[in-house]
């Protein structure tokens, strides 16, 4: 009798822990069910107020050219940080950047007629960086769209996953990692100063940073405190380009072609999103085309959306 009610004792226990191994298991599903959906509701939130921030960072840049006196700096209303706005459920921050103020990668392409003197421009700032100039000539042959044009394939083809060069225009500036000799310390110092951008953009000089500046000229080369000196911590303001030829500046431009200017077409609109703790960032890419949206020819477009990372 008393071996029964011990087998019966067992039998109750392991119910109530099967039981209890059960319940457990439908409470952790619901609860990862509970979760899957709120993250997807967050998203779906950001998203929207993303598109949001988009359409801000449009009428921002509108505004700024129907108030324009020819140039684009850093103290426009553009550059003006959005700060910490509360919304249901969170709050957003968000910034803009001048991309023409960065050295365009695809400037170095042989669809542009002047890349051979991009090229030069290019080596003058791994110089001001202190990296190695034939990363300048690893960059050219990427782009190259004649595969005879030097590019060697073999280093690509022997990398662990093999791969081959792209022998086409970058479509982000992260693709750089992909070109031979741009490990991750390479690249983290040369992104803040380069960008991707279509074929055929100038170099604004009023949000460059200093070393994009000092390959301002060719002979001789800006010293870095010149280079500062037109920086100005961040604040120059040139109407013109010519402005650079007078003191204390005298830089006296000798590029062939026109590669540097004091207006802007590309910005990169960035917003930070944070919803019940879930952090969300989001980039845009906009192009504001001659005109500012008084003619056919002109207005604000969305070229390119990316989340995450720059």
């Amino acid at each position: 009798m008393k071996r029964q009610r011990g087998v019966a004792l067992l039998i109750a226990l392991l119910v109530v822990a099967l039981a209890t191994i059960l319940i457990a298991g439908l409470l952790d599903r619901g609860g990862l069910a509970t979760a899957r959906t709120r993250n997807a509701l967050r998203e779906m939130q950001a998203e929207n107020y993303a598109k949001g921030l988009e359409d801000y960072a449009a009428r921002v840049l509108w505004l700024d050219e129907q108030n324009s006196d020819g140039s684009d700096a850093s103290d426009d209303i553009w550059g003006v940080p959005m700060p910490p706005t509360p919304v249901p459920g969170g709050i957003i921050t968000a910034t803009m950047s001048d991309l023409d103020g960065r050295f365009n990668l695809n400037n170095l392409s042989t669809a542009n007629l002047n890349s051979g003197a991009w090229k030069g421009k290019f080596v003058l700032l791994l110089q001001a960086l202190k990296l190695d100039t034939n990363l300048a000539q690893n960059v050219q042959d990427w782009l190259s769209t004649d595969p005879s044009s030097g590019a060697s394939e073999a280093w690509y083809l022997a990398q662990a996953v093999p791969y081959r060069p792209g022998r086409r225009q970058f479509a982000h500036v992260s693709e750089l990692r992909m070109v031979q000799g741009f490990d991750g310390d390479t690249y983290a110092r040369i992104v803040p100063h380069v960008s991707a951008l279509p074929v055929g953009t100038t170099i604004n000089i009023n949000t460059a940073t200093v070393p994009v500046l000092m390959t301002l000229r060719d002979s001789p080369q800006l010293t870095e405190q010149e280079a500062a000196a037109i920086w100005q911590q961040g604040h120059a303001h040139f109407n013109k380009l010519t402005d650079l030829n007078q003191s204390p500046y005298n830089v006296f431009l000798n590029s062939p072609t026109p590669m540097y200017g004091v207006s802007s077409q590309f910005f990169l609109a960035h917003g930070d999103i944070t919803l019940d703790g879930l952090p969300f960032s989001f980039y845009s890419l906009l192009q504001r085309s001659l005109g500012g949206g008084a003619g056919a020819n002109g207005g604000i477009f969305v070229l390119q959306r990316s989340r995450g990372g720059e």
